[in-house]
């Protein structure tokens, strides 16, 4: 049985090594780094040493020379292991100092061979270090660079390879995620078109277009709200198409659909921009005016009324009327204090305009035109 030292940097290649001398039965001592190595090889005076030829910490060239310097240290058989890449450097250099070279990774025969074979030769006898020759060495370091650079070409190219792959799946990545927020901003304009569109059609009437029951009240409110902030006047005009049932029965419902059609196009023409033109119910419109004054407001339904009397409406082929309408006006503050109050009052002239015979305008109960 022999006394050998491991010195591998590596644990996974250092037990490896360690496991196999002893399943031979010799008793194997084991250091990380050189320094560790030399503190073993001077207590414990080894058979044989193991080191890496070119370890990062202490080489093998390193160890010996170290090893050799101390006075009365026992030199021990020395192998040195290497990749194959730097094997005839090596060779060279471990002569020079009467050592072994074993290429790694080795298989375990080859390993016990050369442990074998040097335990049964003498002791070597090193040259000494004044005649060793550095040049084996600085070749063999010089093919270490040379290994390192090339090694270090391979690592930028697979890195290179790896971002260009990585960058090709972010690029893929990114693709998709901009054609998921397209998606999404498009389902997001979708819905908020489709909601516009619910609400307008929930606002507007199918079949004259203009704005709904609905709709007035709740514009009724925002309006009164901002006369009263503006001290300004707000009018309300309610228009009815006279004798109405009479198209309906003698024309049909759609000779009468064609009457709102055309009264409703008429009024949204004949409104201001800031005015709300809505189909009440039936064939009862609603005209709102807000801030114009009372003789503006007076002087537009009369306006109105007579711009009706000369509608041409035509229904397959044919003129439709002649068709006149009847208009009570409420005025707010004078008629009410309250958008519902002035509305009753423009109903109520709406009533009385058609109790005094159709096709005129009254205000307030005071009768405008003929």
């Amino acid at each position: 049985m022999a006394t050998i030292l491991v010195i591998e940097e590596r644990p996974i290649n250092r037990r490896f090594l360690v496991t196999l001398l002893q399943e031979r039965g010799h008793r194997v001592l084991q250091a990380a780094e050189g320094a560790e190595g030399l503190d073993i090889a001077e207590a414990e005076n080894p058979d044989v040493v193991i080191i890496e030829i070119l370890a990062r910490s202490m080489d093998a060239c390193q160890f010996a020379a170290t090893l050799e310097a101390k006075p009365g240290a026992v030199q021990p058989r020395l192998v040195f292991r290497g990749p194959v890449t730097i094997a005839p450097e090596a060779r060279e250099v471990a002569r020079g100092f009467g050592a072994r070279f074993l290429v790694q990774p080795c298989n375990p025969e080859e390993l016990l061979e050369v442990v074998g074979s040097a335990l049964g030769e003498p002791k070597p006898q090193a040259e000494p270090a004044a005649t060793r020759s550095v040049e084996p060495y600085l070749r063999l370091i010089a093919a270490k660079l040379q290994n390192h650079a090339e090694d270090l070409e391979r690592l930028n190219a697979q890195l290179d390879r790896r971002i260009a792959e990585r960058d090709a799946r972010l690029e893929i990545v990114r693709a998709a995620l901009d054609q998921e927020i397209k998606k999404r901003l498009w389902a997001e304009q979708e819905l908020t078109q489709s909601n516009r569109r619910l609400r307008d059609q929930a606002m507007h009437d199918g079949l004259t277009g203009v704005y709904n029951r609905r709709y007035l009240e709740e514009s009724l409110g925002r309006e009164e709200s901002r006369v009263r902030r503006s001290g300004g006047s707000l009018g309300i005009m309610m228009i009815d198409i006279d004798e109405f049932k009479r198209f309906n029965d003698t024309l049909g419902h759609a000779a009468g659909d064609a009457v709102l059609r055309a009264m409703g196009q008429y009024l949204q023409t004949a409104a201001r921009g800031e005015d709300i033109v809505c189909r009440y119910g039936g064939e009862e419109f609603v005209l709102v005016l807000s801030h114009a004054p009372h003789n503006i407001v007076l002087q537009r339904a009369e306006s109105l009324r007579q711009g009706v009397e000369r509608l041409g409406i035509e229904y397959e082929g044919r003129l439709v009327g002649p068709i006149t309408v009847s208009a009570g006006v409420g005025i707010f503050p004078d008629h009410g204090d309250s958008w519902e109050a002035v509305l009753r009052a423009a109903d109520a002239a709406l009533y009385q305009a058609k109790q005094l015979g159709r096709n005129r305008v009254v205000v307030g109960g005071f009768k405008v035109g003929a």
